[in-house]
């Protein structure tokens, strides 16, 4: 994924983005961070969290955080863990890579097909099954376009700390600390991926070969039992990780 260009004033707002999230703790604190910082980057009217097992309603649910009155169909609609289209959606989300997703209305997909959902676009993207404490699908709705590829970069890039922020408001359900068996290059070049880096610069900070930082990626992602750069983010995102050689 090529990274978009970003001026002084667009950093500067991504540093307290990242700082903010870092400081929520409880559910007040993530609904002001989405609905404030997180609006900079990623626009939207309301932001569903499908988070739980792979069949929600069982061991998950579904949290909204919105910034526009919802009518009561509407919300019983979103909420509603029987009706098998978050699921559906979720599908498509892994079918496409576990990589971030966008559909425009009326082009939303079938999957959502009866929940009237808000006018606009919305952007997919989560951490899968093997994310500890559980995995989550982020659902953006309401976007005032479709996403393109800067969306899609800050998705991948903010999604390890809103997904952080969304678990440490929720009482009992801190991440796990990283497990060990990481070389120190590991650890060092997991830090490029935790910084939203490409391989190619992290190759030019550590002075190594792409394809050497590319095969360290890849045995770290495996010692990790995660599938993508993504949930690796996520996981040496965690408090208490000792990850820093």
């Amino acid at each position: 994924m090529d990274v978009p260009s970003f001026d002084q004033y667009d950093l500067e707002r991504l540093k307290d983005t990242l700082e903010g999230a870092v400081r929520v703790r409880r559910p007040n604190e993530f609904y002001l961070w989405v609905q404030g910082a997180l609006q900079r980057f990623l626009p939207h009217e309301t932001l569903v969290c499908l988070h739980g097992g792979a069949t929600v309603g069982q061991e998950g649910g579904v949290e909204i955080f919105s910034r526009a009155v919802l009518s009561p169909a509407l919300e019983a609609a979103l909420r509603a863990p029987a009706d098998q289209a978050w699921v559906r959606l979720r599908g498509l989300w892994q079918q496409q890579g576990r990589r971030p997703c966008a559909h425009s209305a009326p082009d939303t997909p079938a999957a959502c097909a009866g929940l009237g959902l808000p006018a606009g676009s919305m952007l997919v993207h989560g951490v899968d099954e093997s994310a500890a404490p559980a995995p989550c699908l982020f659902i953006f709705l309401g976007m005032p376009g479709l996403p393109g590829p800067r969306e899609h970069y800050l998705a991948e890039l903010l999604l390890p700390h809103l997904y952080l922020a969304f678990f440490r408001q929720r009482p009992g359900t801190q991440p796990e600390v990283m497990p060990a068996g990481l070389t120190p290059r590991q650890r060092q070049v997991l830090e490029g991926v935790r910084s939203g880096k490409t391989n190619a610069q992290i190759a030019v900070d550590l002075q190594l070969s792409p394809l050497t930082v590319k095969h360290h990626v890849q045995q770290a992602l495996r010692k990790l039992s995660v599938n993508n750069r993504a949930e690796a983010a996520a996981v040496t995102s965690a408090p208490g990780w000792g990850g820093r050689p």
